[in-house]
Order: structure tokens, then sequence, then C-alpha cells
């Protein structure tokens, strides 16, 4: 337990004496969070845009089907295996072509799709060089829904790494915003006790007077703990009080003048 005297004397500390706003870098620990955070926007923007670039390019390979099934595909009956709705309405059929059975799947429009039922016939049509290469007579090769979960995937990449970047940017922005430009003032420890989050350390409550001679509480992370009735140095918004920090900060410090 760090030692405490509620009675010391307390002085603001003589950097922080100078013109605002004060000149401010990072701590090791303010340049690895801005580092993660653009870690985590990288490898967003990374996996949007190989959700984007993949249905880019299978856009053009259904585009390259619907070109060469209407040109040399022939027709033929097909018959309905399934019927899904979980991504799109999709048909699943079996057909049979020079005596070899062939199994496809394929996105249709909603109306057709619920004019069909399980053993319905499907006209298709599939390409004599390779059979496999099928698709229903009435829907050509489309895009729409995979272009929807492409894009669903691409949000989603870039919605949670840029939210787990603003986290890591936080504190560094709001820590620099309050070291710059911040009113020092005499804080006092109310309370410290064990962090039970996955940062370890502490937790620290502390109040502090404003000039007027109301009262601020303040709550602020602490890798040491410390005694009750403790004086500490607070920096804090004067225009809104609320945003303070103890000084000093993990994420920043004062740039040598």
């Amino acid at each position: 337990m760090s030692a405490g005297n509620p009675s010391e004397v307390w002085r603001i500390p003589l950097e922080l004496d100078q013109p605002l706003p004060r000149r401010v870098r990072l701590t090791g620990t303010g340049a690895i969070r801005c580092v993660f955070a653009a870690a985590c926007i990288a490898f967003g923007v990374g996996i949007a845009s190989h959700a984007v670039r993949d249905e880019l390019r299978r856009e053009a390979a259904n585009t390259a089907l619907t070109r060469i099934l209407a040109a040399d595909g022939r027709e033929t009956e097909a018959t309905v295996t399934r019927l899904s709705t979980s991504l799109g309405h999709l048909v699943g059929y079996d057909y049979t072509v020079d005596g070899r059975s062939f199994s496809r799947g394929a996105f249709i429009t909603a109306e057709h799709w619920q004019s069909l039922q399980v053993g319905s016939q499907l006209a298709i049509r599939y390409l004599p060089s390779d059979p496999q290469k099928s698709y229903p007579e009435s829907d050509s090769p489309t895009s729409e829904t995979h272009w929807l979960m492409a894009l669903l995937l691409a949000g989603m990449a870039l919605f949670f790494m840029f939210s787990f970047a603003y986290i890591q940017l936080s504190p560094v922005l709001r820590g620099r915003r309050i070291l710059a430009s911040g009113r020092p003032a005499r804080g006092v420890v109310t309370r410290c006790g064990v962090n039970q989050g996955r940062g370890g350390g502490y937790v620290v409550n502390y109040d502090f007077s404003l000039p007027d001679g109301s009262q601020c509480q303040g709550r602020k992370h602490s890798d040491s703990q410390l005694a009750e009735g403790s004086a500490i140095t607070v920096l804090y918004d004067p225009d809104n009080p609320r945003r303070n920090a103890r000084y000093p900060m993990q994420t920043v410090k004062l740039a040598a003048r």
C-alpha cells in the first residue's frame, strides 16, 4: 500500500505552470493504444474490401455465365429437391444429362419460389460442355443475395473494428485535451479499491474543489494503491469539471519545452 499522508501539503507541479495550451506527447501506453487502434481500422477495412472484391468477382462470373447460357445453353427438366429461405429464396434441384446426374442450387425470385414445391418440375438451362453449369430458365444468375451478405459482412467488420479503435483512442483523446488545457486542483482520495475488471490495478475515487468552493468527484484507474485522504493532483476542464483526470496520466505526458 502506498504511504499516503492526509495532512501533506499539496502544490501545483511546476511543469503544469505554463501557458495554455500545454504541449503534449504520447506515453508508451498511449502509443500502443494508437497502434492497436490503427491495426483495428486496417483489419476492418481489409475484411470489408475482401468481401466487396470477392462479390465483384462473383458478379463478373455470373454475368459471364448468363451470357454463355443464353448463347450455347440447352434446356432440360430438373426436379426440385429442396426449398430454403435462410439466405434468400433458394431452390435445390437434380437433373440428368447424358446419363449423368447433377445437383445444383440457385437463388430465384420470391414469386417463382412460392410457386414451387419439392418434387416439382423446373425448367433449367445447362452448358453442354460443362453440364454442372446450369440455372433455372426463368431466373438468370444474380448476385443480389450475395451482395446483401457481402455488404452485411463488410458493415459488421467496419462497425466492430471502428468500435474497438474508438475504445482504444478515447482515453488518449480525452487525456490529451485535459492535459493540454485543464486546470490543476488539489484532489483527495476518498476510496481506493481493487479493479475487478480485466485491466487489473486499482480504482481511485477522489474529490476536488473548484475555485468557487464547490466540490466535484472523479473516478480513475491506478496502477498502485493509494491511501484514503492522500492528496493528488487533478486536472479538470473548466467548462465541464466532470471531465477530469488524475495527474500524471497513463496515455499522455507533457512534451519537453
